[in-house]
């Protein structure tokens, strides 16, 4: 299984202490020498700059209209250019570049002082704006995030004392705050500004965004439905009420749809008995909304990883409506599996998540979760 991550957002720092100051860093060696084939400019002076065949015009306004599905604010505005490049960089389908500045060591003073660029990447394989929906929204995401946490708290995603530390649910995880990615216990997996994108993206993006996580699970590298969201140990961003309050209150935009998730918890697998005498295996999960109408439309799917022969496999049950368990015909794998389980509304086109469980299946009649 091969799993892409989005690149850390590459800062470029303008830091104004004891006069030092360091430069917004420069687009690719594509921009600097060759010539856009195709160019847009929105309503709001954002620049949408194709550097690929396979973006025109026409395509570049249709992704505008796409960024604007995503939920925004006063801080659309300060973003300045969207590029689409032919790069396939690997291990990152787009990045997010920003300017920022400071006087006092407290950071009391620290603005966004150039407008924020957005490069998307494989723009000659990704032709559609559907293909690029999620990852420009996980890079808008950033955007917002920083805009807003240096607007109202003056501080950055790296910052432990921000609010958002407080009622994400990061205690006891290994959630990196630092700046230094050069760090030895670094990991973009931990990085706080990673998982603000991806909650950004799941409850704010754009219908496209978050239909690109369904579409996934059908794909060959994919990882299920949240193959976009990195982080699945901690709890999903859609279970929190604190949290979407908590941006809506930076930005004062309202909420566009009201939460009404929780992790869909897998609870027990029972060994049970086949038709033809084997083993099959029964995976039962607790609802993923405590409102009985959106629990019954929920279509749930279970989703396993485990090492065979060295290698990590996964596997998945069907989507299933309105169940709260399934049957896996023939049994799992006599193994140590680790299971998730995701519930999708398809009226809202919002996704849940549960943190991932381990069961110990190597006597197949007897499953025995593994507390970690």
């Amino acid at each position: 299984m091969k799993l892409i991550y989005r690149k850390s957002i590459l800062l470029a720092l303008a830091i104004m202490i004891m006069g030092v100051v360091s430069g917004l860093s420069s687009s690719s060696a594509w921009a600097a020498s060759g010539k856009p084939i195709a160019t847009y400019v929105s309503p709001e002076k954002i620049e949408f700059i194709s550097y690929s065949k396979s973006w025109n015009q026409a395509k570049l306004k249709a992704l505008y209209a796409e960024l604007m599905k995503n939920l925004h604010g006063k801080e659309l505005n300060y973003l300045g250019r969207v590029i689409l490049s032919p790069e396939d960089v690997e291990g990152e389908l787009g990045v997010a570049n920003m300017s920022y500045s400071w006087m006092d060591d407290d950071l009391s003073e620290i603005v966004m002082d150039e407008p924020t660029e957005i490069i998307l990447y494989g723009a000659d394989s990704n032709k559609t704006v559907e293909s690029m929906s999620s990852t420009l929204s996980h890079e808008y995401g950033h955007h917002f995030t920083y805009y807003w946490l240096i607007a109202k708290e003056h501080k950055l995603p790296s910052d432990s004392t921000t609010k958002w530390a407080s009622i994400r649910g990061t205690r006891g995880y290994p959630v990196l705050f630092s700046e230094d990615t050069s760090l030895p216990e670094y990991s973009h997996y931990w990085d706080p500004g990673e998982i603000m994108a991806d909650d950004y993206m799941a409850l704010f993006g754009s219908p496209n965004a978050k239909l690109s996580m369904v579409n996934s699970l059908r794909s060959e590298d994919g990882k299920g439905f949240y193959g976009e969201i990195e982080n699945e140990s901690l709890p999903s961003a859609m279970t929190l009420a604190s949290v979407r309050s908590y941006w809506l209150r930076l930005s004062g935009l309202k909420d566009p749809l009201p939460l009404v998730f929780k992790e869909p918890k897998l609870t027990k697998i029972q060994a049970v008995e086949s038709e033809d005498g084997g083993i099959d295996h029964k995976l039962t999960y607790e609802a993923g909304s405590v409102n009985s109408t959106v629990a019954q439309r929920l279509r749930y799917s279970v989703y396993w990883t485990y090492e065979d022969d060295g290698e990590e496999t996964f596997d998945y049950t069907e989507l299933t409506t309105g169940k709260r368990s399934v049957t896996v015909t023939g049994g799992l794998p006599e193994a140590e599996l680790t299971f998730t389980v995701y519930a999708y509304d398809p009226a809202t086109k919002q996704y849940v998540y549960a943190r991932p469980v381990v069961y110990d299946l190597s006597d197949s009649e007897n499953p025995v979760k593994i507390e970690h």
